[in-house]
């Protein structure tokens, strides 16, 4: 799983990077409440200038970075998305603090086996690297070297993310490296081995690996592989499915000690209950956790993106608290008027109805997909013209209001809603659809999906769905406050 420690060095941290400033609101409950001092954090660094990473600025300066086996001593070898491991100390701020060294590998490098499959709504693609299933999105993935639309088969390309519960990677960044050459390109593998044949050769995944005198093993202790070890092997790949190693590093998979202090983002896997489930691989038994927002405790499931805080007990995750940290809710619109101090920012989905009002804090990721700009953050929206747009990913926070785990500013093809169902009437004809308060019109000509993105009429719509059912819609521009489609999510 992605809770994949090197031993030598210290245990998890994943941190997403992310490309500029931090959100505004205030610091996480998860970083400063009760965490305070030195130990781990894992979570999403949403902003750079120092690094933000759950709720917490921690200074850079002095800190050490081990990038790809690189030691370095400048943040500046961080990228957008990547997975890292910091050790830092916490003020008793709860929201500043000192990072003391940053680990960075990603979790597979190697080809993109085939051509890309995108989903019907055109916002993810799955494809396979190295026998790893990995998914990226249009909205949520940083991409370095390519993008979305571009990737191809035979790209070589950098991969890190969380992995889920059927152990796809869910990518936070991929970066192109080139194209695939056997023989001379590069790549990357973690796994356990597998089918060791006692001299040289073993199985990762149905990868097969071949080391000779030449490789690296100073990582290996005694350097002696063994069936069952969890390893990250570089080398070259000289057919599809034959690696030949350049280096074999022994890795942990989990936390070795106890430990006081940890917060961990990720999403949750092998849900059994509140008080045994995983997150990044590691247990958690968050019984006597509070939840935020209190309701998640009852909706909490496989998959869910979510930071846990507490101490390590005998390698059981004992949480103190349990934050949703997903995207729930997903708007496409223009910003309306906004407040950096207060860390809102409204945005209008249809004309004539209720702005939306979202909500940010430190931990909200903001990034700049808009042609020759860099610089999307709270404080920067004044540099938006009207017609420039917002995409909010994010859960609702209290009774109305939004709080984002992202925002991106980019230009508008169309505005979007996805939410939990306020209210619904109509048929084929003529309809209504109301989500976050908001209302929009259907129409003769709006299209209407089921659950299962297959084609239904509005009157099977209509007569489906109920308050509270996850339902998008959406406006192509030039918008006329009448949805082109609306589907059951």
């Amino acid at each position: 799983m992605l809770c994949l420690l090197k031993k030598y060095i210290f245990p998890l941290l994943v941190l997403f990077v992310a490309s500029c400033g931090g959100g505004g609101g205030g610091g996480s409950s998860l970083a400063g409440g009760g965490i305070g001092g030195t130990g781990i954090t894992s979570g999403t660094i949403t902003g750079f200038g120092s690094v933000f990473v759950n709720g917490v600025e921690f200074e850079t300066d002095g800190s050490s970075f081990d990038v790809d086996d690189n030691i370095g001593t400048d943040q500046d070898v961080l990228g957008l998305g990547m997975v890292v491991t910091i050790t830092g100390s916490i003020n008793p701020d709860g929201v500043t603090g000192t990072a003391l060294s940053i680990l960075y590998d990603d979790e597979v490098e190697g080809p993109i086996a085939a051509d890309p499959v995108e989903d019907a709504d055109g916002v993810t693609k799955t494809f396979t690297v190295l026998g790893i299933t990995v998914i990226v999105d249009r909205n949520t993935t940083v991409f370095s070297g390519t993008d979305y639309d571009s990737l191809a088969m035979d790209d070589i390309v950098e991969v890190s993310g969380f992995f889920d519960g059927t152990g796809a990677l869910l990518a936070t960044r991929l970066e192109k490296e080139g194209r695939l050459t056997l023989g001379t390109s590069r790549v990357e593998i973690r796994g356990n081995v597998r089918a060791f044949n006692g001299t040289d050769t073993f199985l990762l995944d149905g990868i097969t690996v071949m080391f000779d005198g030449s490789t690296d093993l100073s990582e290996v202790p005694g350097g002696v592989i063994d069936d069952g070890q969890f390893v990250e092997v570089t080398g070259t790949l000289e057919t599809p499915t034959f690696i030949t190693a350049l280096r074999i590093e022994l890795e942990s998979e989990g936390f070795d000690d106890d430990e006081d202090r940890v917060s961990i983002q990720g999403l949750v896997t092998d849900f059994t209950g509140i008080g045994s489930f995983m997150v990044n691989g590691q247990p958690v038994d968050a019984s006597a956790a509070e939840f935020e927002p209190a309701s998640l405790a009852a909706s909490l499931d496989n998959n869910a993106s979510v930071e846990v805080s507490g101490s390590i007990v005998s390698g059981v995750l004992q949480a103190v608290e349990v934050e949703q940290r997903g995207g729930e809710i997903k708007i496409i619109a223009p910003v309306t008027t906004f407040d950096a101090g207060a860390g809102w920012v409204n945005v209008s989905v249809v004309t004539g109805q209720p702005d939306i009002r979202v909500q940010t804090d430190s931990q909200t990721q903001f990034e700049d997909e808009r042609d020759g700009m860099d610089d999307c953050s709270l404080s920067s929206l004044p540099t938006l013209i009207p017609g420039d747009g917002l995409i909010v990913e994010g859960f609702i926070n209290g009774d109305s209001g939004v709080l984002a785990s992202s925002i991106k500013c980019d230009d508008l093809e169309k505005i979007e809603l996805r939410g939990p169902l306020d209210a619904a009437s109509g048929d084929s004809t003529n309809g209504t659809v109301k989500i976050l308060g908001v209302m929009i019109a259907t129409n003769v000509g709006t299209d209407f999906e089921d659950g299962n993105d297959a084609p239904i009429s509005g009157t099977s719509f209509f007569g489906t769905v109920s308050p509270g059912d996850p339902v998008e819609f959406q406006d192509k521009l030039p918008a006329n406050g009448i949805a082109d489609e609306v589907e059951i999510e």
